[in-house]
């Protein structure tokens, strides 16, 4: 293992995945990204967070493909210092829209917006606002992989990634598998195959997988754990 695999490693052994720090809150426009970052600030309406949502220790800028085009993704994060609940005609940086002066708005201070080593993909719409963790923040390629639930799926996905992207998968017949949960997943003809002792039970296209990598490993994760209760079952 080299020294960034070990780094990396130490790092995934340290999440707590039941923590969700990081608010991913879309911006509406340009001009609101440009202010809220000079400004060190961010704000959304209240009625979008539960009590459950907090404590939010981290804001993350997501700029839509529909508003931003070839700059859309994750590029921007920063550390919140203090959260406020306030009217929204107390922003004054920004106008608000007639009629939403006196609705009741989360304001969170930003100690400073920090700039991801590399950006990360928008591959969905209608995003509005949803949580990470810091791990998945600055690990993840794609939008879809900041919403992984455990380490499991982290690492199916990391698999799966490698498989994709790496060159071998381009090579016909290279028979590409490896193995999860006691299960092989493997590649042929465009689409990935889940199978128990050469007999495959699951299927997934790898355009999916391509598209919205979140769902198919949620997918591939549910139907190995629905094989292994019926492998449990037949025991009985």
């Amino acid at each position: 293992m080299d020294l960034h695999s070990e780094r990396l490693e130490a790092k995934l052994k340290a999440v707590d995945w039941a923590v969700r720090d990081v608010l991913v809150g879309t911006m509406r426009s340009l001009q609101q990204l440009d202010i809220c970052r000079k400004d060190c600030f961010y704000y959304i309406p209240a009625e979008r967070l539960q009590d459950s949502d907090f404590p939010v220790r981290y804001v993350a800028l997501y700029q839509s493909q529909y508003v931003f085009g070839p700059q859309a993704g994750v590029r921007y994060y920063g550390e919140v210092t203090k959260c406020s609940a306030v009217r929204r005609s107390a922003i004054t940086e920004v106008s608000p829209r007639r009629g939403t002066e006196g609705n009741l708005y989360y304001r969170f201070d930003i100690r400073e917006w920090k700039q991801l080593n590399r950006p990360i993909e928008a591959k969905e719409t209608g995003f509005v606002r949803d949580f990470t963790n810091l791990f998945l923040l600055e690990h993840s390629v794609q939008t879809p992989e900041l919403w992984l639930r455990t380490e499991e799926e982290y690492r199916l996905c990391s698999a799966l990634k490698w498989a994709v992207w790496g060159d071998t998968i381009n090579e016909p017949d290279n028979g590409l598998a490896f193995e999860f949960r006691g299960f092989t997943v493997s590649f042929a003809e465009g689409k990935i195959f889940v199978s128990d002792k050469g007999r495959a039970f699951a299927r997934y296209e790898l355009s999916h997988f391509l598209q919205d990598p979140g769902a198919v490993v949620r997918g591939i994760r549910r139907e190995c754990l629905r094989r292994d209760s019926m492998r449990e079952l037949s025991k009985i």
